[in-house]
């Protein structure tokens, strides 16, 4: 390492005047700045002061020995190198001079002046090796624990980013649950043929698919309204419970709970009434548990109350409670139109608004579960179901079913709902990904095909959103599909989702408008895309004037990067 002499400074305590003279002479020949001190005290003052850069002391000085001002220099600045010039010390003083923190010892006269540089020089060597030694792990502990504070930071948001994330699993999931329930609950009315049967299948769908502990129905004993008898049970084992028959007291206030809901006709909800036995019938199933709660709803037939389902819970909630109300008429409607053909014809018509309102609660479903992606990242907002409505009129316009039309529709609500997975700075991150980044984006179909794949929709949509950004020549993601090995639904929502993504605005460039999307998939026709598909959506837009509502949200196609 080569010294740049003219930047530094370097202090001489030496009490000889012409020993002093000697050495500041040659040392600023050199090229040094010298300071001079004559003793022992003055020197260490001015070391306070100046703070040079190395010391060259003698040991046998007035006012202050050199060793005990080479005892405050190295305890002052232990990094300042400090060289002892003596010749009247001994080898015991050379000794104490260097555990004193010395670096060096050289001893007069000097014969050779290019020793004593040669020394300086070394020394300065070792100061700044030092010096950039310790700047070098001070900027290193400085990075680790910026780094150390990030990953933190990272950490706590993707333990919030976790949190959330089961929340809503466990909301969809319970919904799905629900909505399993009722719709299997709706197809056991559609199939009986007997009394009997369907209500001991109804308490079994409450108890094996919608998850509750036992459920039982009782029906008023002949034409008596004061007497009820349970006639099926699920999920209780208990034999006693088939020979019940429970008698309602003439005096107000002394009646059981069941015999309230068949006098009023309204459901009642026993809290805590596990341990009651006037409630409870299935103690067999609850072991020793004391907590809990027994729901009772009436069944009835035009106002009037012929029997009543019970169900035990561990807790309900509103949205539990209606569901089973719903199980219930449809248990009494569809009991009372085994009798006639009249009641089953009517029964019929309200299973039909029955279907009509679970597919408009699993329409309602899917919108929250697209809703989720869309709250995380506001430039997708719109997208999905731009996309959705523009796949629906692509499959119309190619002649596509009903039932596929719908499907499609499906599809494209949900389509991006893997980016759930994808941290929402990613998402809108404004300038160019990582390859980190790009291929983290990228998983969101897979993710989407996993969490969709467990739910029974009448269409593939797990499949569909699985592969909307295949391309017909096998270039796409994430399985390299080609040609027919894709789906035409998803070949559909793949235009789809171009079109919209390059006419909409992005977080890191301007919207490109509807000529450039469409000039993209007739550029690409029969290479990445469907050419049916390419050919029907031009139709749409420069035909019959179909047009995107206001554009607002991002979308979802792929360059080179990965970003629309």
């Amino acid at each position: 390492m080569k010294i740049d002499t003219k930047n530094k400074r370097i202090l001489t305590i030496e009490d000889d005047d012409f020993v002093r003279e000697i050495i500041v002479a040659f040392l600023e020949d050199a090229g040094f700045t010298v300071l001079q001190a004559a003793n022992g005290r003055d020197g260490l003052e001015m070391f306070r002061r100046e703070k040079p850069d190395l010391v060259l002391l003698d040991l046998r000085m007035p006012e202050m020995d050199g060793l005990e001002v080479l005892s405050h220099v190295t305890r002052d600045a232990p990094d300042t190198p400090a060289i002892v010039v003596s010749g009247m010390g001994t080898i015991g003083d050379a000794i104490k001079a260097l555990r004193l923190g010395a670096w060096d010892y050289i001893s007069k006269p000097i014969h050779d002046m290019a020793v004593l540089e040669h020394g300086i020089n070394k020394a300065l060597e070792r100061a700044e090796l030092i010096r950039v030694n310790r700047l070098y792990h001070e900027h290193l502990e400085e990075e680790v624990r910026k780094r150390t504070s990030e990953l933190e930071k990272a950490y706590n948001n993707l333990q919030e980013e976790v949190e959330y994330r089961k929340e809503a699993e466990e909301t969809v999931s319970k919904i799905n649950l629900e909505l399993t329930m009722l719709s299997d609950c709706i197809h056991a009315v559609v199939r009986a043929t007997d009394e009997m049967e369907l209500i001991r299948e109804i308490c079994r769908i409450i108890v094996e698919v919608g998850g509750y502990r036992t459920a039982w129905v009782g029906f008023v004993e002949g034409t008596d309204p004061k007497t009820l008898r349970p006639v099926a049970h699920y999920g209780c084992e208990n034999e006693f419970f088939d020979s019940i028959l429970l008698t309602c007291a003439d005096t107000p206030g002394t009646e059981t709970p069941f015999c309230r809901v068949l006098s009023t006709g309204k459901l009642l909800i026993h809290t805590g009434a596990l341990a009651d036995p006037e409630v409870n019938f299935c103690k067999d199933a609850f072991l020793n548990e004391k907590e809990g709660t027994i729901i009772s709803l009436p069944l009835l037939n035009r106002e009037k109350t012929f029997g009543i389902l019970t169900v035990h819970a561990v807790e309900l909630g509103s949205t539990e409670i209606r569901r089973l109300e719903e199980v219930a008429n449809d248990l009494a409607y569809g009991t009372k139109a085994l009798h006639t053909r009249m009641e089953r014809d009517q029964a019929t018509e309200r299973l039909r608004d029955n279907v009509e309102k679970l597919q408009k609660a699993l329409e309602g479903t899917v919108q929250v579960v697209a809703s989720t992606v869309e709250v995380r990242d506001p430039y997708t907002a719109g997208h999905q179901r731009r996309v959705a409505r523009l796949a629906k009129a692509i499959a119309s316009e190619m002649g596509l079913s009903d039932n596929q039309v719908e499907g499609i529709y499906m599809a494209g609500v949900v389509h991006d709902l893997g980016k759930i997975y994808v941290p929402a700075e990613i998402l809108s991150k404004p300038s160019r990904l990582s390859d980190i980044e790009f291929n983290l984006i990228r998983t969101h179909s897979r993710i989407g095909y996993d969490l969709l794949k467990p739910i029974e929709f009448p269409w593939p949509i797990a499949d569909i959103v699985h592969q909307h950004h295949e391309k017909i020549n096998g270039s796409g993601y994430p399985a390299g599909l080609a040609g027919e090995e894709i789906l035409i639904e998803a070949r559909i929502i793949t235009v789809a989702d171009v079109v919209e993504a390059l006419a909409s605005h992005r977080p890191y460039r301007p919207k490109r408008g509807i000529e450039k999307a469409l000039e993209e998939i007739s550029e690409n026709r029969g290479k990445f895309y469907d050419p049916n598909v390419v050919d029907a959506c031009l139709k749409l837009f420069r035909e019959k004037g179909f047009a995107f509502e206001e554009q607002g949200g991002a979308g979802t196609f792929r360059d080179a990067r990965g970003r629309g």
